[in-house]
């Protein structure tokens, strides 16, 4: 069953009870108004009649000692009155009678001998007939019983037609509001079709770049719209990333094959030399095993950065805690001395962040700024100046390492921290592009940045900032 369809037997199905509990309330209480005026003229006719009765003393016959007037007067075509004895007998009648006698019953003459008035509705043959009943006392002795009658045929006709009424407003209400429920309905359901239609045309078509277009008010269906037009939205950006991540992965893995195929080539070439050569040239043979240790070495250095970058796409995260800064400075500072070489190795302002501490881990901080210094001394050559400058800038440290090398020409810096980049001019140099994507990986795991600025022929410098623990 569809929505629409569902809706509109709701509509229907409230509607018909509130009409049948209308239609049964105005029934009941017509009935009760019409059943009420009845009541108040026959007893008002029979107030009439007692009004007009005139008291004789006649000890032998009570009734006879009550003169009643003309009954006829009082009667009418659909109104009767009769007087009867305590015995039940007729006293006398309207005229409109024909001498028979309305019905009567035991329980009228207890009710009666009483003293007090009420109403019955009897049956006389298929109409039924409203009784007034009042008893007539003369010296706190009953001595008859007043009725006044009146058929309810008059009533009854009119309560049918009620009911035919009734019955037939409410069925054509019910039709009226069904077909108007239904065509509503389909025209409130119909920009939610609209939508189902356009989201049906984005899944066949695979675009999660069209939307749907609602131009209505900001009603419940106005923010569905909204809300499926944010969802293709996240779906479009998470579906970039994805083929991002996917092109990266393609990259990484065309890069790694490159980087491991290399020294692969260098270390099977030489292994083939020296089974032809054997030990005929001790000095071929010495430089190819310094060859195969080399490459076997920088092959070394590749899988173990390979290793880390799958630690960080797996979510790894790092161990923190508080480490003080001007402590590990001091000793990357000492083992950067011995890597320097022939480069001029300066550190300034790491004094100040003596007793300084960051939250994170120190093992990786200390291969964070080393990895930066080790290219710093790569690119710089001899000659050349690496400084190491320590500083703080409100709740944050900042370590910059800056070279007077060959510098970065414009165009690659916004790649230097992509795995396995390396500018053209670097490219003969021994590394593997993966360093600076990992001190990238570093810093953020603390919560921190890494910026770097450059300029070919002139140098550069990498800032990196930490949040300093309050």
């Amino acid at each position: 069953m569809s929505l629409r369809l569902k809706l509109t037997f709701l509509y229907s199905g409230f509607l018909a009870l509130t009409l049948l509990f209308f239609g049964a309330l105005v029934y009941f209480i017509m009935q009760h108004n019409l059943t009420a005026e009845t009541d108040r003229a026959i007893a008002e006719i029979a107030r009439d009649v007692v009004r007009s009765t005139r008291i004789v003393e006649n000890n032998i016959f009570p009734l006879r000692q009550v003169v009643l007037p003309n009954m006829d007067v009082f009667s009418s075509p659909n109104t009767y009155i009769q007087v009867l004895e305590r015995n039940g007998s007729v006293a006398v009648q309207s005229r409109n009678l024909g001498g028979q006698i309305m019905p009567l019953s035991e329980d009228t003459l207890r009710q009666a001998a009483r003293g007090k008035e009420f109403y019955e509705t009897v049956m006389a043959g298929d109409q039924s007939i409203r009784i007034y009943n009042r008893p007539l006392v003369y010296n706190n002795q009953l001595v008859g019983v007043l009725q006044v009658g009146r058929t309810m045929g008059l009533m009854e006709a009119t309560l049918g037609r009620l009911r035919i009424l009734l019955f037939l407003g409410s069925g054509i209400t019910l039709f009226l509001t069904s077909t108007l429920g239904w065509i509503m309905a389909g025209q409130a359901l119909r920009p939610i079709d609209r939508m189902t239609e356009a989201a049906s045309a984005i899944q066949e078509a695979q675009d999660l770049t069209r939307r749907i277009h609602y131009s209505g008010p900001r009603d419940e269906v106005g923010r569905l719209a909204e809300t499926l037009n944010r969802m293709l939205e996240r779906l479009h950006r998470a579906y970039q990333v994805l083929e991002e991540a996917g092109a990266a992965q393609r990259r990484f893995l065309s890069d790694a094959s490159h980087e491991l195929r290399t020294p692969l080539t260098i270390i099977r070439g030489n292994v083939e030399l020296l089974r032809k050569m054997g030990d005929q040239d001790p000095q071929t043979r010495a430089e190819a095993l310094d060859d195969i240790a080399g490459e076997a070495e920088r092959m070394s250095r590749l899988v173990a950065d390979l290793l880390a970058l799958a630690r960080a796409d797996s979510g790894f995260k790092l161990e923190m805690g508080p480490v003080d800064m001007g402590r590990l400075l001091a000793d990357v500072i000492r083992q950067s001395s011995i890597l320097a070489g022939e480069v001029d190795f300066v550190a300034a302002g790491t004094g100040m962040l003596e007793g300084v501490s960051v939250q994170g881990n120190a093992d990786s901080l200390k291969q964070l700024f080393l990895i930066l210094l080790d290219n710093a001394f790569i690119y710089t050559g001899a000659g050349g100046t690496v400084y190491l400058e320590g500083r703080l800038q409100e709740g944050w440290v900042e370590v910059a390492v800056r070279d007077t090398g060959a510098g970065i020409a414009e165009s690659d810096l916004p790649r230097v921290f992509d795995r396995f980049y390396r500018a053209d001019r670097t490219r003969q140099c021994d590394g593997t592009g993966l360093g600076l994507a990992i001190a990238r990986w570093i810093v953020e795991q603390h919560g921190g940045t890494i910026g770097v600025q450059s300029r070919e022929g002139e140098g550069s410098t990498f800032t990196v900032r930490l949040p300093k623990t309050q």
